[in-house]
């Protein structure tokens, strides 16, 4: 124990002895790992975090699936059928999201995010909240008479001010032509906003009361509009409920064949399937963090070598001596160990500032009609928890036995007789160290050039996304969405239509159900049958929309083929429908799908093709095409309008007059949310705005770790080499020449490091494909714009070397030692 302490007085004494050489690994490390767990923090609140319920390790999710479909949704109907029959399950619950409105003190509607949930929901996950109670499965006599309601922790603070006495109180919730008044029963807590991260609801009812609510919503077993979670019954394996759960979808199959033809269920456990989420993205962000942390190794590997070279001579002494080579690796141990000791500190404390400001910084890249709301604490808050200081550490380990390890290979190669005759001045402790250095630059340029490579890509590809046509128009469009009034509904569209025209700079109006990009959970769908097809005989579930004849020529999707929708088609004659490219060469391949008989579900009608239109994003941004049918809009369902104001100016300046046209004709007419086509472009297309933001962050700390360690090396072997510099220009070669050793010796490692680099970031792109868009993953520029920065920058860090090596004094350094 004693000489341990010894070990470690000493060690104090050396680090504070060459405050630049602490100073600088710390930082070095601490940068690595606290840029690396601020990202984890970020893939952990997204992502990786599990539910903030007991045991959350018992969690599985249920999917109802087919071969289109791996991640399907469930009848409510066919959850009761689940609950019932399931034994290796101790319990499931339901959670549906929807959206509904609840009247401002104004009369207009305010849009509200809602998820409807089995009576059991909240009993059976464990959930407590912190003000009031949650209703249960035991109040069931209760909720078939009583509309009850419980508030989200965000949409309390923000409503409610937080009051604790909001229990018991009253709020109307509006759903097309229905009012009702539904009772607070209690408040959830902050860290429990939704079952996926990153998401936050307003209100949560339990079925009963969204079936007061939505009256006309169907319930039949095909209206699939719930996910199912379930605990694993004591005992149980996610296997064994596998093998349970695809029996029962076995019987849904007889006992409910149109609607559970070749369907079945699939159990995940929760943890992988928030693995499966972060998907290629989390991926991209872990192997960039690895890249960096690497980068951070490398650099502090190539300064303890540094450091062992200048100790050779005590070292080898001290071996010379009787000291054991174990004691010398021991001392360096616990050197490094001081050192990952302080650089972790410095990395939680770097790590907190980032994580402290990330939902400012998101809050700013994420901007649409729906930003990140982020109070300390909730559970989609960026802290660095527990969760994140284990990473840290587990980080801090994985550098210290990696630094340990270059030590040691440092200390097996030392030639201790060579090194006391020389005085330590040049073979030494470390006498193939040059080499090993060599390598770790090359190494580093490599990994340098792969983190340039993907920040290009990432960076086109956010480009891309803001410039490239895809079946969406970038002009300037306001986007309303509204309930339809009870009373004179459609005369009141036209009303509102007819004052939009008059607005000053408005070009044309033009209005749907919804409108792309609106955030709307996949999109509206219904069966349809193909009559006329000769292969397909069951109803295929297909996404549609009912717009108004000027749709497509709002949003600039383009007709293919065909024609596109008249005025004449929204107000009488045989029903039409245009269908996107997808559906067309799904269905039809090479044949003209013009004038081909469609029969619609809702409302029930044979329809025919009058033309085909490109595609265009539903949900996000670079999601892939699938079938898609445009209606016209007097064939709707629903009590929604979006109207669409195509303008010459800045679509935002007509928020407020539109909304105020709107509160003017009827109060519940009141825009539940006004934003722009751009605002909703600039949100959907947030994911890659923020990758391609973090991963040039990195890059940048990438890029100023490997100058750092050229420099760094380069100086070193100006050092090293000062006597054969000497010796050359002694015998005639000139200043230019000594230069160019050093120029030579940046070329060798930056072209070492291509050829490693390139090879591996075209892998590691082509991994990533599905993170990008428009951008192939051999993409020619990226690669070449990575290669002339790093080369540019390789060549003006080696400029200050290269000029040391050139003013060196022949008779100077024949002296040396």
């Amino acid at each position: 124990m004693s000489s341990l302490f010894q070990s470690v007085r000493y060690a104090f004494r050396q680090l504070r002895k060459h405050p630049g050489f602490t100073v600088t690994a710390v930082l070095t490390l601490g940068l690595g790992i606290g840029a690396s767990a601020a990202i984890f923090s970020l893939i952990d609140a997204f992502w990786l975090r599990p539910l903030a319920v007991p045991h959350p390790q018992e969690l599985v999710r249920l999917f109802s699936t087919t071969q289109q479909e791996q991640e399907g949704l469930f009848s409510y109907a066919e959850f009761q059928a689940i609950q019932q029959n399931v034994r290796s399950l101790k319990s499931v619950v339901a959670i549906g999201r929807r959206g509904t409105s609840t009247p401002r003190p104004d009369g207009s509607l305010q849009e509200l995010f809602i998820n409807i949930v089995s009576p059991n929901f909240f009993e059976q996950l464990g959930v407590q909240p912190i003000v009031g109670r949650a209703f249960s499965s035991r109040d069931d006599a209760m909720l078939q008479n009583t509309p009850v309601v419980m508030l989200g922790y965000g949409f309390w603070q923000r409503q409610f001010a937080g009051d604790p006495a909001v229990v018991g109180k009253s709020l109307t919730l509006v759903r097309d032509d229905t009012r009702i008044p539904v009772q607070i029963v209690g408040v959830l807590p902050n860290v429990f906003r939704e079952v996926e991260n990153g998401m936050d609801r307003d209100v949560w009812v339990p079925e009963q009361t969204w079936l007061m609510l939505a009256r006309q919503e169907p319930q039949d077993w095909g209206f699939r509009r719930f996910n199912l979670l379930g605990r694993l019954a004591p005992g149980a394996t996610v296997a064994q409920a596998q093998s349970e759960l695809g029996s029962i979808a076995r019987s849904f199959q007889l006992s409910h064949p149109q609607e559970n033809r070749n369907r079945s269920i699939s159990v995940v456990g929760d943890r992988r399937y928030r693995l499966h989420n972060a998907g290629v993205t989390g991926a991209l962000l872990f192997a960039v963090v690895g890249l960096v942390v690497l980068l951070c190794v490398v650099n502090v590997a190539n300064l303890l070598l540094a450091r062992g070279l200048s100790r050779s001579k005590d070292a080898a002494i001290r071996v010379a001596l009787g000291g054991s080579r174990a004691n010398v690796f021991q001392q360096s141990l616990v050197e490094n160990l001081l050192l990952g000791v302080l650089a972790l500190g410095a990395g939680l404390c770097i790590a907190t500032a980032i994580a402290t400001s990330l939902p400012h910084l998101l809050a700013r890249m994420l901007t649409g009609p729906a930003l990140l709301d982020l109070p300390p604490g909730s559970a989609i808050a960026f802290r660095t928890d527990a969760r994140v200081v284990s990473f840290a550490c587990v980080l801090t380990l994985l550098t210290f036995i990696a630094l340990a390890c270059v030590q040691l290979w440092q200390l097996s190669h030392a030639d201790v007789l060579e090194t006391v005759r020389s005085g330590g001045s040049q073979r030494n402790l470390g006498g193939k160290a040059p080499r090993f250095r060599r390598a770790l630059l090359a190494g580093q340029i490599a990994i340098s050039l792969m983190l340039l490579i993907a920040t290009g890509a990432l960076v086109r590809s956010f480009v891309n996304t803001q410039t490239s046509s895809i079946g969406l128009t970038r002009n300037n469009v306001l986007v309303a969405f509204c309930v339809v009034p009870t009373k004179d509904g459609s005369t009141k569209n036209q009303e509102a239509i007819h004052q939009f025209d008059a607005l000053p700079g408005v070009e044309q109006v033009a209005y749907a159900i919804r409108s792309p990009l609106m955030l709307s959970e996949g999109g509206m769908a219904q069966k349809v049958s193909l009559p006329d097809h000769p292969d397909l005989r069951e109803p295929i579930e297909t996404k549609y929309d009912d717009v108004s004849s000027n749709y497509l020529a709002v949003t600039g999707t383009h007709i293919l083929a065909g024609r596109g929708f008249v005025p004449q088609d929204d107000v009488s004659g045989p029903p039409v429908v245009v269908i996107n490219r997808t559906m067309a060469r799904r269905y039809w391949g090479q044949r003209d799908p013009i004038g081909q008989t469609i029969h619609l579900s809702s409302p029930q009608i044979d329809a025919r093709i009058v033309g085909v239109a490109e595609d265009a994003p539903i949900n996000a941004i670079g999601e892939l095409p699938e079938p898609y049918l445009y209606i016209p809009y007097r064939f709707t369902e629903y009590g929604e309008i979006t109207f669409l104001i195509a303008s010459q100016q800045d679509a935002m300046t007509l928020a407020q007059p539109a909304r105020d046209i709107l509160v003017h004709i009827d109060p519940q007419f009141g825009p539940a949310m006004v934003t722009s086509m751009n605002e909703l472009f600039q949100y959907s297309a947030s994911s890659y705005r923020v990758s391609a933001v973090l991963v040039t962050a990195l890059g940048a700390i990438g890029l100023f770790l490997t100058v750092v360690g050229l420099s760094a090396f380069l100086m070193f072997r100006v050092q090293q080499r000062t006597p054969e510099i000497g010796l050359r220009m002694a015998l005639g070669s000139t200043r230019s020449e000594a230069a160019m050793l050093v120029f030579r010796e940046s070329l060798r490692a930056t072209l070492i490091g291509a050829i490693a680099g390139i090879p591996l970031a075209l892998v590691g792109l082509r991994l990533a494909a599905s993170a990008l868009f428009g951008v192939r993953s051999y993409d020619p520029l990226s690669i070449a714009g990575a290669l002339l920065l790093l080369g540019v920058i390789v060549a003006a860090t080696a400029f200050i070397p290269a000029r040391r090596a050139a003013s060196v004094e022949p008779m100077t350094a024949l002296r040396y030692e």
